[in-house]
């Protein structure tokens, strides 16, 4: 279709070109035939071209259609009486839809009531005061902007009556002349009212085309108000011409516009792809945003945590704007779940392209920003973790030293002590201190007894010997409450990992013996995979709604998480308590 419309309008050009060489009989008959193509090619170049942009698709069929009709207004070159006529009825039709495609820019659609209004009296300005002369005046009016011939032009071929009435002279034309300049008027001062009102952003495509639009329509007033003065006037073939060359004009506009759009969305969409990883906080999201767009006023809002209000950064109530604020909203999503709106400037609401890639970077920053806090929490977990580990290391130490100095060095002080009286025993009589010597044969193995005990506190040579599962299930035989292991797959793990899972079994049994209402049995359970996994349940009654975790489960978490593991801890009314972990142990 675009290549059709495309084709059309060079033809209907070359058409003109040969009617205005033809028809022109001055020295200025190229000048003239250049004009006249180039008011027909350069409105249907541009719609073209404005037909492929989908967000002007609209507007572009417009000014193709217009330069479809300004080719008919280019007939009047010929001095072929049927082509003139219909070239000069066919310029107030290409009048009326200049006014529309300028009310309507960029969109193609008129959006105000007082719009529709102009172009309703137009409408019936042409309909009443002009189509019917058509029929009843012997010549069109001279000087007129789409033609080069100012005297013995043909006569009216619609003419259909011996004489033309002398109310048309004296009552038509000047009140259809007068009308004419006031909706003309009316109309440059719309067009300059949406100029002044317009925010910086709209500016980059409607002033290069409005501005024209202004100049094209209040020139079109001063022709018709000096052509009523003055007919013979030079200015009037001037203004024709100035006129005349409009809509091309109006088209040049437009495609600069364009174009200074385009390059508005590659550099907003640089900006935005340079400053992805920009950290920062809400204020510099929304200052990025505002930057790229071009857009100062733009606001960010969030939702709230879930009654579904709207927020502002500091966590206040805010408003979304309504029609005919001159805002709109864009939201951003995170699946399904609305996470923020952006309220920005209304010329955006055709930029799709540009408005989802704003969004985009506006869901990267904030996921950013959610990760940057939820590594600062682990980080911050971790830290907590080592220092609590480290704590507990310290405590354990300080539990040896003191299990060492009450018990085992006690002892062996007491041992050094009785050997050196069955010494002395021996010296004064040999069967006394032999007797005391074999005495002592059971402090020592007491002694060694509590050295072996806290030895094994540490860890047990039967998980470094024989491993997990066969200490766990040691560790089962001795447990206060009926206590089964099964594994599946278990073989030797790093020394860390065995102590890491041991000990965090033997912490849930304890729990179990010691808090577990009712429980009669604990079962243990041990897999493998890309990671080990090990699980404590009992048969009790389960854990108080609320209940906070007591400092045994706090060190069992530690152990794993230091790991790269996790733990996790359920418990359901009479359903009983499960304590669950996995450490990764494959690459």
């Amino acid at each position: 279709m675009v290549v059709a419309a495309a084709a059309a309008g060079l033809a209907m050009a070359l058409i003109t070109v040969e009617v205005t060489l033809a028809g022109v009989d001055s020295g200025n008959a190229g000048l003239a035939a250049a004009g006249r193509a180039l008011m027909v090619v350069l409105p249907v170049a541009v719609g073209c071209y404005a037909w492929q942009r989908t967000t002007h698709r609209r507007f572009g069929v417009l000014l193709i259609v217009a330069g479809f009709g300004r080719f008919l207004s280019t007939l009047p070159e010929s001095d072929n009486s049927l082509l003139y006529s219909t070239g000069r009825v066919a310029s107030w039709f290409v009048e009326l839809e200049l006014m529309y495609l300028a009310l309507s820019f960029p969109t193609g659609r008129l959006s105000e009531r007082i719009d529709r209004r102009i172009i309703a009296g137009v409408v019936v300005l042409v309909a009443v005061l002009y189509l019917p002369t058509a029929l009843v005046v012997r010549e069109y009016p001279l000087p007129a902007p789409y033609t080069s011939c100012t005297s013995g032009c043909p006569e009216n071929a619609f003419f259909v009556l011996d004489s033309e009435p002398e109310f048309v002279a004296d009552v038509i034309r000047p009140l259809r002349d007068v009308l004419t300049a006031l909706f003309f008027l009316a109309v440059t001062a719309r067009l300059a009212q949406r100029v002044a009102r317009s925010t910086r952003l709209m500016r980059r495509t409607l002033s290069p085309v409005l501005v024209v639009a202004v100049l094209r329509f209040f020139t079109f007033f001063v022709a018709v108000v000096v052509r009523r003065a003055d007919e013979q006037a030079q200015a009037v073939q001037a203004l024709g011409w100035g006129v005349a060359l409009g809509l091309p004009a109006m088209a040049a506009g437009f495609f600069v516009g364009l174009l200074r759009w385009r390059l508005f969305v590659a550099n907003a969409l640089q900006w935005l792809g340079l400053r992805i990883h920009d950290g920062g906080d809400a204020e510099t999201l929304r200052a990025n945003l505002a930057k790229a767009l071009d857009d100062p006023g733009l606001r960010l809002v969030y939702r709230a945590g879930g009654d579904g209000r709207w927020v502002d950064r500091d966590g206040k109530p805010a408003e979304l704007p309504g029609p005919g604020s001159g805002q709109r909203v864009t939201k951003i999503t995170d699946g399904d779940r609305e996470i923020a709106a952006i309220v920005h400037d209304d010329a955006l609401r055709d930029q799709d392209e540009l408005v989802e890639a704003a969004a985009g970077y506006a869901r990267v920053a904030l996921d950013n920003r959610r990760l940057y806090a939820e590594v600062e929490s682990s980080l911050e977990e971790v830290r907590e973790s080592r220092a609590r580990i480290v704590a507990s290391a310290d405590a354990e130490r300080r539990r040896i030293e003191r299990d060492l100095h009450d018990g085992a060095q006690q002892r062996l002080v007491a041992l050094r002590i009785k050997l050196e009286l069955a010494e002395e025993a021996m010296r004064q009589d040999p069967d006394s201190g032999a007797d005391r010597i074999h005495a002592l044969g059971p402090e020592v193995e007491a002694t060694l007894d509590e050295i072996r005990s806290l030895a094994h506190g540490v860890y047990p040579p039967l998980l470094a010997d024989r491993g997990l599962t066969e200490a766990l299930r040691a560790a089962a035989l001795h447990a206060p409450l009926a206590a089964t292991v099964s594994s599946d797959g278990i073989g030797r793990y790093p020394p860390a990992v065995e102590s890491a899972v041991y000990f965090c079994c033997l912490e849930a049994l304890q729990n179990a013996a010691k808090h577990a209402e009712g429980a009669t049995r604990v079962s243990i359970s041990l897999s493998d995979g890309d990671a080990l996994r090990f699980e404590v349940r009992d048969d009790g009654a389960g854990l108080a709604a609320g209940s906070p975790p007591g400092a045994g489960l706090t060190n069992m978490r530690d152990r794993v998480t230091a790991l790269g593991g996790d733990l996790e801890v359920a418990s359901a009314a009479g359903a009983g308590v499960v304590v669950a972990g996995s450490i990764p142990v494959r690459s």
